[in-house]
């Protein structure tokens, strides 16, 4: 039976140590050549690809121009009057339901929909081929929203009428 007293080390009481080896392969104490400092080589790399980037991003912003539209009239407002795309769905769900439902309710719903999947799906597996209802849900929502946002960005003209890509409309209609 081993001693049950508690033992000193570097002044700190430890109640117990259980001798024995990893769970996986052996006990590997890195050598001093194998050590590399964070700081200077791995924040110097970052820090020349962060201005890597940014430099980047400077040069595509001074040659290529933005898409944009005429000066901001507040007297006329487009038509169709579209949100950005990224929420192009949630203007598409709005243009069919009532503002309460499509706004707060739906939104609210997948929110806390996906926050509760991982206590409905309760699968102690891992890998995706074992997590049917996970993926199921996921996918099934992302084809939805997916949908709407296509939808709602590509097919949508005038007074927010369904318009084929390939037809041409111009201005008011």
């Amino acid at each position: 039976m081993p001693d049950e007293t508690p033992v000193a080390i570097d002044g700190r009481r430890v109640l117990g140590v259980v001798p024995g080896k990893p769970v996986a392969g052996e006990r590997k104490e890195p050598a001093d050549d194998d050590l590399v400092m964070t700081w200077p080589h791995l924040l110097v790399r970052h820090a020349v690809a962060a201005m890597s980037v940014l430099l980047l991003v400077l040069v595509i912003s001074v040659f290529v121009d933005a898409p944009l539209r005429e000066i901001a009239d507040p007297t006329n407002t487009p038509n169709p009057e579209k949100a950005p795309w990224y929420f192009a769905a949630l203007q598409e769900l709005l243009s069919r339901f009532h503002p309460l439902i499509a706004g707060v309710l739906v939104p609210g719903a997948i929110i806390l929909g996906l926050v509760a999947l991982p206590y409905v799906d309760r699968n102690p597996y891992l890998q995706a081929r074992h997590r049917k209802v996970a993926i199921t849900v996921w996918t099934v929502f992302m084809v939805v929203w997916i949908l709407l946002t296509i939808i709602g960005f590509a097919f949508r003209g005038p007074n927010w009428g369904w318009v084929w890509p390939w037809d041409e409309w111009h201005g008011e209609l």
